[in-house]
């Protein structure tokens, strides 16, 4: 029957220490990555309009990783109407690694004069 090997402490406690700091080096590098990144409305979270107005959309700005992807952000939720009085949702999304299923939204609300 062989020997079983044993692993010598000093190598699993170097072992233990470069796995801590592989980690703490990884979490870093992530922080530095994302650092002023942002998905945020421009203007106003909610907007107030009397019927028969025009909606201006302002979008959104989105910085991931460093870069300006506001161009890839889509626009959805409720058909906006300005005819009819109500309250509608736009919903702001962008397909992003960072920022992944982050929503924004908007809130509409078209009211009689």
């Amino acid at each position: 029957m062989a020997k079983k090997k044993s692993i010598h402490p000093a190598t699993a406690l170097l072992a233990v220490l470069f796995l801590l700091i592989g980690c703490a080096a990884g979490v870093f590098a992530s922080v530095q990555l994302t650092k002023g990144d942002e998905f945020r409305l421009n203007g106003d979270k909610e907007v107030r309009l009397a019927v028969g107005e025009v909606y201006a959309e302002e979008g959104a700005t989105v910085i991931s990783f460093g870069r300006d992807i506001s161009d890839k952000v889509q626009v959805g939720g409720d058909a906006l109407d300005t005819s009819a009085a109500g309250t509608y949702k736009l919903v702001y999304t962008v397909k992003d690694l960072r920022w992944g299923d982050y929503r924004l939204v908007r809130t509409v609300i078209v009211e009689e004069a």
